[in-house]
């Protein structure tokens, strides 16, 4: 019996440095029904002739090149643009990223188990972190509006850059990934792809293996913008904002969002007594857009607030995120 096709689609702009590594472990993939969907986003490097090199080889590829260079999200969606509409799952393996060689086989598995499943993870080395080590090893499905809840709270971690999707062939691929929220960027548009996968579907599915490597380097997207921890902020508030309610009982959203901003409003103060004035304009004017701009009362809470802080994590400690 013929296994279902896998997409792996790959966006890259002057990859040269990575993309002859991640274009091999995908080659390398011990499952046999396979195709490499790669979209060049103008690159002026090398990238090219990497990829031509990789031609005539097990696994097909699909290969589409931008004219000109296109923002990020735009670009991520052009490469899901070209998976075929018969393939049964896809996911983007960005170009500086790498997975071990029987990561589809494992999340195919899975999948075809759990056929009501939308999304299947994986656990990911990040630096000398493992995301979704936390999770309960003793089953692998979990409700996806838990995850999402856990997400939101920073109370658990869960790979959404390195998920399978099961491709509903319904011609929504070249817009799965949002690009704006409130008049603004939308810098976390895979974990809000993911969001609306989790929220939609009663059930998420993890591999409890470490099946995936996402690479910390200087030149990677995050690396490369200003102040990633605070961007990190943004994001945060971002997806609050969008997913919160669904997840959320309209007290618990209102707490939790008062909460996240608090924490905003301190990291502003910070910023202000560093002089990092570029980064606190930047800040602010998101903040207006999101019509969460702070008062002196505001900011008055948001300060008194963080010795108490403190001092209930020492009386805590640690308290393991409980999963639905």
């Amino acid at each position: 019996m013929a296994r279902p096709l896998v997409a792996i689609a790959t966006p890259v702009y002057n990859g040269e440095t990575y993309l002859e590594q991640t274009m091999s472990c995908v080659q390398s993939q011990t499952y046999p029904n396979l195709v490499h969907c790669l979209l060049d986003n103008g690159s002026t490097d090398a990238t090219p002739r990497i990829i031509e090199s990789f031609k005539n080889r097990a696994v097909p590829l699909i290969v589409g090149r931008n004219a000109r260079t296109v923002p990020h999200c735009e670009s991520w969606n052009g490469a899901l643009n070209l998976v075929p509409v018969e393939a049964s799952y896809f996911r983007v393996l960005p170009a500086d990223d790498l997975i071990r060689p029987d990561a589809i086989e494992k999340m195919v598995e899975l999948g075809q188990r759990y056929p009501h499943v939308d999304m299947i993870s994986c656990q990911e080395v990040r630096g000398h972190e493992l995301i979704g080590e936390d999770l309960p090893s003793d089953r692998c499905l979990f409700s996806g509006k838990s995850i999402a809840r856990g997400l939101l709270l920073s109370a658990t971690s869960f790979s959404v850059t390195h998920s399978l999707y099961r491709h509903s062939k319904n011609g929504a691929l070249h817009k799965f990934y949002d690009g704006e929220m409130f008049g603004s960027r939308l810098l976390a548009f895979d974990t809000d792809a993911a969001f609306r996968t989790m929220i939609s579907s009663q059930q998420v599915a993890q591999v409890h293996e470490p099946l995936a490597t996402t690479r910390q380097h200087s030149d990677s997207i995050t690396s490369t913008q200003a102040i990633p921890n605070a961007l990190d902020l943004w994001s945060h508030l971002q997806l609050m904002e969008r997913w919160g309610p669904s997840v959320f009982t309209p007290e618990e959203y209102g707490k939790y969002r008062r909460k996240l901003l608090r924490y905003y409003y301190r990291n502003l103060l910070l910023w202000k007594a560093q002089g990092k004035n570029e980064v606190l304009s930047m800040h602010n004017d998101w903040l207006r857009k999101a019509s969460a701009t702070p008062s002196v009362f505001q900011y008055g809470n948001a300060v008194a607030e963080w010795p108490f802080i403190r001092l209930a994590r020492k009386l805590k400690g640690h308290i393991r995120y409980q999963f639905d």
